[in-house]
Parts: C-alpha cells; sequence; structure tokens
C-alpha cells in the first residue's frame, strides 16, 4: 500500500501531542495536513490517505473532550490509523485501548500505536515530572516508529490484509477524570488582561471582562494550557491537593520511561 497523504488529528492543549505525531509523520515521509482538535473553532482539511491521531493521557484515558471531538469531527472510511498516546512518565494505563476503540468505532483500521511520554501538566520548576519531553531522543523515536508503519504498510495491499492491533489496557476502563471545583487561579496584581489564557483553553472555561479574568472551574481540565501561555506568570495553581500530587508524581515517578510501541 503507497501512502501518499498523511492527516494529524490532534488534541494537544500544551502541544506535546502535537510535537510527538508530527515526528511519526516524518517518519512515515508522505505530505501530511494538521486537523487540530484542541480548541472549540474547529476546521477540517481534506482527510488524507492515512490518519495519525494522538491525544495526551488523563488519569489512564482519553479525555473526554477530546473523545467527544473526534467522535463529532471524524470519520475514518476504512482509512488506515497510527495511534498515539502521550502520558506523563507515570501509566498510560487504559487510554491506548480506549484510543484503539473509538478509532475503529470511528471507522478506522489501527495499524499501529504507540505511548510516548511528554512533561505532565501538573511539572513545576521545583518539582519535576518529565520535564522537557519528548526530547530529541523521543523524537528520534518517533521518526523511527514512523518509519516502522511506513514499511510496514508498503509490505501489504492494503490495511485488511494485517492482523487486528493488540494494545493494552483492561474493559471496563478505569474511572477517568472526575468533576472538579479545582483550577488555575489568575493574580489580580500581576495580570495584565491580555487574554492569552482564555484563547488557549481547550474547554472555554476562561473568560475575559473588562478587569477581570473568569474561570468557570467544573469545564476546566487541568490541562495547564493556560499556566504556560500566561506572559505575566499571573495564571497559577495554588490548589494544595494538585501541588501535592505534583510533589508526588516528581519523587516516586522521577525514573524515565521510554515509548512504548505496537504494530
Amino acid at each position: 500500500m503507497y501512502v501518499t497523504s498523511c492527516e494529524l488529528i490532534a488534541f494537544s492543549p500544551t502541544g506535546t501531542t502535537r510535537t510527538v505525531i508530527g515526528a511519526v509523520a516524518e517518519g512515515i515521509g508522505s505530505p501530511a495536513s494538521a486537523f487540530d482538535l484542541t480548541l472549540p473553532d474547529i476546521h477540517a482539511p481534506a482527510p488524507g490517505e492515512i490518519a495519525v491521531i494522538g491525544t495526551p493521557v488523563y488519569a489512564g484515558r482519553v479525555p473526554e473532550t477530546a473523545a467527544a471531538r473526534l467522535r463529532r469531527h471524524v470519520r475514518g472510511m476504512g482509512r488506515p490509523a497510527v495511534l498515539v498516546a502521550v502520558y506523563g512518565n507515570r501509566a498510560f494505563e487504559d487510554a491506548l485501548l480506549e484510543l484503539r476503540d473509538l478509532a475503529l468505532e470511528l471507522g478506522f483500521v489501527p495499524v499501529a500505536a504507540a505511548a510516548f511520554i511528554g512533561e505532565h501538566s501538573f511539572s513545576t520548576p521545583q518539582w519535576p515530572v518529565a520535564e522537557g519531553r519528548p526530547d530529541a531522543a523521543d523524537r528520534e523515536k518517533a521518526i523511527a516508529f514512523g518509519r516502522s508503519v511506513r514499511e510496514l504498510l508498503d509490505g501489504v495491499s492494503g490495511p485488511a490484509d494485517l492482523s487486528p492491533l493488540e494494545v493494552p489496557g483492561n474493559i471496563p476502563y478505569r474511572q477517568g477524570v472526575q468533576p472538579s471545583t479545582i483550577c488555575p487561579e489568575t493574580g489580580t496584581q500581576t495580570c495584565v488582561l491580555c487574554g492569552e489564557c482564555a484563547r488557549s483553553c481547550p474547554s472555554g472555561a476562561i473568560t475575559l471582562t473588562e478587569d477581570r479574568v473568569l474561570t468557570e472551574a467544573a469545564l476546566c481540565l487541568r490541562c495547564f494550557a493556560c499556566t504556560r501561555v500566561c506572559p505575566a506568570g499571573a495564571r497559577v495553581m495554588l490548589h494544595e491537593k494538585i501541588l501535592e500530587f505534583g510533589r508526588m508524581l516528581s519523587t516516586q515517578y522521577a525514573q524515565r520511561r521510554e515509548p512504548e510501541f505496537f504494530l
């Protein structure tokens, strides 16, 4: 099967997943178009011959917002799909299995999958968790994985010739992120009301008024995209439960984990 075009489908609040699937596509070696599901304003490109679908892992699951947008905006039409889950050095648990099942539901033929490590959203300079990842070594492995996918497809007439893709995970899936009133806060003394936090929020939880930033906590994904983009450092997480969890991750999951591949 000769692959002439590649479609990158990503839910990537902090850009980490987008970086990984871009490197996978580089290894596949076909012209690629981007289909970004991160923000509510979604514009679909023409479908590629093969899709590379990537999401982060939240509490061992595909984020509900990502799953909902995939169901709403994406159709497989029998195309082969490469699936990528990006997690914060703890565990990807049921996320890759859930993503495979979702791809099948949408009409894709999953042919390969990978779990990569990205800097955890709870990582801080004081308590780093997979800081700086994906790094150069991760990128090289993503490119090599893409080449393996290309070689796999070059050896068959179509994705139906391949055995069903098996990935680890459990059914029923583990409980994912639960609704919460915990969310980042905005320091009124340092906030410059630039609106970058609102523009970066995948769920539309943040709104800007003339004199302050408002957050609807029930909509917050705790992806921390807003804290990453704030130019004044005004957007911060102060809730002790999240800070303690970040400290735990930094100390108990400090050992470097490596990407895993399934073809």
